[in-house]
């Protein structure tokens, strides 16, 4: 194939092939092929739902567009990603959540109303929107787009009386999170509040809280900040694949026994040395830190190992730091968040315990009853320490996962169970007394 004319071809139809050496031929005549692939969108744009569903020159050409950065086609892309979700779906499939929200980063021409439009347009296809949305987060990373922007547009979207939708409320929260806007968390609470929030989608405001200071991003793809390459078509499931060993179904259950097996097996007891980091995470070494030490009564709980496992996940506090990150010590006292870790060990949600061997649930009552209980007595100390008189006054200065209500209902509900109705009633009488204070 020598002539960009025979490579044009060869991408217009549907290949069983991923059309490799076409490709190529099209990136070495990069300026005059734009004309010709901005012209598949235009026809795709046309067409719509009647264009040929063999046709693919107009799939391409998002991609190769991409890649080449082509501002110029922004609007028509732009314009061709508000499509109805049935056209869309109809016109470039998967390339809706692999891909579209990469070629319009990496051809938006600085229209950033074209950007605001799309996300409330609610004709438009969700997946779409969120695309468009994520092309805003990740121009403010870049610092493109001023915090204030940002901030101002995200705001107007979730104290609007109109309604645009769970799924794109649901992506604004962690979106917010991925940006690691701490200013918004007020913001993602009350989208919380209102029920706008698919907890099915990214999960529970104390999720949120934890992606606000991740920095890994393991749940989401980060968009393409240097130029992306349309060769990541090659490996979509529309290509023949090079042959793979096939499993058969014994194959199948001898992993799934495997993997039941691993995941049971108790974690080994590591033998620790004397002059080993102390497994608390105070720094210090075993033997000047917990060697000699009576078991806490957080010990009698669960380990410090088992307590640092299901910490796994908290923010990072601040003892070690990278620069241009959040810490959870910028913000709170350390007082403030080890009743946040007790009541993090509590009630956030367990994942990786195997579903086919549960915690017992009395088990798991008691531990949350006893882990909210130290919570209670720090957070009565820490009230009359300072002043506190009403749970909204410690909500606003100290409150990281969850609410004082959520988790002081909680507990009275278990000390009631459990038998302990003096523990229940002092709970109760708190949040009377901290209640009427307030109404005063």
């Amino acid at each position: 194939m020598s002539t960009l004319q025979e490579a044009l071809e060869t991408i217009t139809w549907l290949t069983s092939a991923y059309p490799k050496e076409a490709m190529d031929v099209i990136r070495a005549n990069r300026d005059e092929a734009i004309p010709y692939l901005r012209a598949a969108l235009e026809k795709a744009l046309r067409e719509q739902d009647e264009l040929d569903g063999t046709y693919e020159l107009h799939f391409y050409a998002l991609f190769l567009l991409g890649e080449f950065q082509d501002r110029g086609a922004f609007p028509l892309i732009a314009k061709l990603a508000v499509l109805p979700e049935e056209t869309l779906e109809h016109l470039i499939g998967g390339a809706i959540t692999e891909g579209l929200n990469n070629i319009l980063y990496n051809t938006y021409n600085g229209n950033l109303q074209l950007l605001k439009q799309a996300i409330w347009n609610k004709d438009a296809d969700d997946f779409a929107r969120a695309a468009f949305l994520s092309v805003m987060g990740q121009l403010y990373l870049d610092g493109t787009l001023s915090k204030e922007e940002l901030q101002n547009f995200l705001r107007q979207i979730i104290y609007s009386e109109e309604e645009i939708g769970d799924y794109i409320y649901s992506e604004i929260a962690l979106e917010i999170c991925d940006c690691h806007i701490l200013d918004m968390l007020p913001d993602i609470r009350r989208l919380f509040e209102d029920n706008r929030v698919d907890i099915s989608v990214h999960g529970e405001y104390c999720d949120h809280v934890d992606a606000m200071f991740d920095y890994g991003k393991p749940y989401r793809q980060t968009l393409c900040t240097s130029p992306m390459s349309a060769d990541t078509l090659k490996n979509w499931a529309m290509y023949e694949q090079p042959a793979r060993e096939r499993k058969t179904d014994q194959d199948w259950e001898k992993l799934l026994e495997k993997a039941a097996r691993n995941l049971s097996k108790p974690e080994p007891k590591v033998k620790i040395g004397r002059n080993d980091p102390c497994p608390c995470g105070s720094g210090k070494k075993y033997k000047f830190c917990c060697l000699n030490k009576a078991p806490s009564g957080l010990d009698l709980i669960e380990s410090a190992s088992d307590r640092k496992k299901w910490l796994k996940e908290y923010p990072e506090t601040g003892k070690t730091r990278q620069e241009g990150r959040l810490y959870l010590a910028d913000y709170y006292d350390s007082e403030a968040i080890e009743i946040d870790q007790m009541i993090y060990l509590a009630l956030h949600r367990r994942s990786g315990r195997p579903i086919w061997d549960p915690e017992p649930k009395f088990t798991e009552n008691k531990r949350k009853r006893l882990y909210l209980t130290t919570a209670f007595e720090k957070f009565l100390e820490k009230v009359k320490k300072e002043g506190i008189q009403t749970l909204q006054e410690y909500d606003k200065k100290h409150s990281i996962h969850f609410t004082c209500a959520e988790w002081l209902d909680v507990l009275t509900d278990l000390s009631e169970e459990s038998g302990e109705p003096e523990l229940s009633e002092e709970v109760r009488h708190t949040m009377r007394t901290m209640n009427a204070a307030l109404s005063h």
